[in-house]
């Protein structure tokens, strides 16, 4: 029996509402994190700045293989291949974990490899690499949260991630507070007490996540840990043929962050800072939004892989509705209140205005930016993850990227012309997006894997 309307979006909130509550939390505990180290000088907030840095290109790396077992766990499930989907997430667990041991490595050994690459030098490269070293062994656990995180994501829960996130981040917040102020007679850590909390926090999320799907009606129950590292050629190929286009994708966004925020600071101390308030004040508006793009990924990965590309079509059709309307709301909540929300974050009235120009502009483009986002999760639940990765590449680096230098350091042109830049790479992107979605027909022509 089809599932009506009705079930369908029920379906579609279930996925989205946690990944929401997440994003909000996660945003919580940054907010805290940064209030905790905020006294602590310069050069402990630009250490633990470029520690996340480094950590959020990591991050990429394991996000793009997470993408990747999202979708080989949701045809499988789709085509009620239970043994496909222990292989797939047991093999990517283990191959991840080997991964992350030579990230670690490289954190504890040669840490200003890493920190170099920001342009960091004298105190805050000897600070940051003292932190990076602390930070760096959480990366492993990390890595363990991502991939098991997109798995069940793939099967459809979406409430296992969202308890995993929870702890971990409460956590976090939690032992920060502790470490940081030397509270319940532990001693005064000030930043590397930050930096413990995190990796700390990291590793008990990830063992209580490991611990609950070995369970007894766990979906890896039975399987030993040393079956982890047995690998296969056809699940290893799927994974990361599927998963590597999407983590460059990751590697991409991360890169033109890094170009755009120099390219703000030749504007000067203040616009730099309206930028970043204003990337707060736009989340708010984002991240309701973002939970669709996972949905999109999961239900028409899961129902192609079930051989009904009639009920993927449906699915999709909710999903867009949902994600058009989310974004409307969100959109003009920016576009008409910008200064509000700001106002919120700051007194500075030159803040203000600069971060005002900036929430208008993503206030427009918050329809394309998400429909973009749910078009391309619909092309990775097809199996073509090199389409959503083909229109970032030219969105950001034909149209973001290129205009924000040619205005900061050719013409000399206004911030607002670098932020309208931004806004043009997500119409371009929906573009871009729409035509590949209607030309590979991942209903008709799907890539299952």
């Amino acid at each position: 029996m089809e599932p009506t309307k009705l079930h369908i979006r029920k379906d579609i909130i279930k996925m989205i509402l946690p990944i929401l509550a997440s994003s909000v939390l996660e945003m919580g505990v940054g907010i805290v994190s940064m209030k905790l180290i905020g006294n602590l000088g310069f050069v402990a907030i630009g250490a633990m700045g470029l520690s996340t840095r480094v950590r959020g290109i990591i991050w990429a790396v394991y996000k793009g293989i997470a993408i990747g077992v999202q979708v080989v766990v949701a045809q499988a499930f789709g085509a009620d291949n239970h043994e496909k989907i222990k292989e797939a997430i047991k093999q990517t667990l283990g191959s991840v974990f080997v991964l992350s041991i030579a990230f670690l490595l490289t954190m504890l050994f040669v840490p200003t490899f890493w920190l170099r690459i920001f342009g960091a030098e004298g105190e805050l490269l000897r600070v940051g690499s003292d932190v990076l070293r602390v930070v760096g062994m959480g990366m492993p656990f990390l890595g363990i949260i991502l991939i098991l995180s997109g798995s069940l994501q793939g099967k459809g829960d979406a409430i296992t991630p969202m308890v995993i996130s929870t702890i971990m981040n409460i956590l976090n917040a939690s032992l920060g507070i502790v470490l940081v102020k030397g509270l319940l007679g532990f001693p005064e850590m000030g930043l590397m007490g930050a930096a413990i909390a995190m990796a700390l926090s990291q590793a008990i999320a990830a063992m209580i996540a490991l611990a609950f799907v070995m369970r007894k009606k766990g979906v890896l129950h039975g399987i030993s840990i040393v079956s982890f590292f047995k690998f296969t050629k056809n699940i290893m190929k799927s994974v990361y043929t599927t998963g590597i286009p999407s983590a460059i994708e990751s590697l991409f966004w991360q890169l033109s962050s890094i170009i755009l925020i120099r390219a703000i600071l030749n504007y000067g101390d203040a616009s730099y800072a309206a930028y970043q308030l204003g990337l707060q004040a736009e989340s708010l508006a984002y991240m309701p939004a973002a939970g669709f793009q996972v949905a999109a990924t999961a239900y028409i990965g899961r129902h192609l892989g079930a051989r009904n590309p009639e009920l993927a079509k449906r699915y999709f059709k909710e999903i867009l509705i949902g994600a058009g309307l989310i974004s409307v709301v969100g959109g003009g909540i920016l576009v008409l209140f910008p200064k509000a929300l700001l106002g919120f974050m700051t007194d500075d009235p030159t803040l203000i205005s600069i971060g005002t120009v900036y929430l208008i502009i993503c206030g427009l483009a918050q329809v394309p930016q998400n429909l973009a986002g749910v078009l391309g999760g619909a092309l990775r639940g097809g199996g073509y993850t090199r389409m959503p990765m083909y229109a970032a590449g030219v969105g950001l680096y034909l149209v973001r990227v290129p205009i924000a230098l040619l205005a900061a350091y050719v013409f000399k042109l206004s911030i607002n012309v670098v932020f309208l830049a931004i806004g043009l790479d997500m119409c371009v992107r929906l573009i871009l997006n729409g035509y590949l979605y209607f030309k590979v027909n991942v209903y008709e022509h799907p890539k299952l894997v």
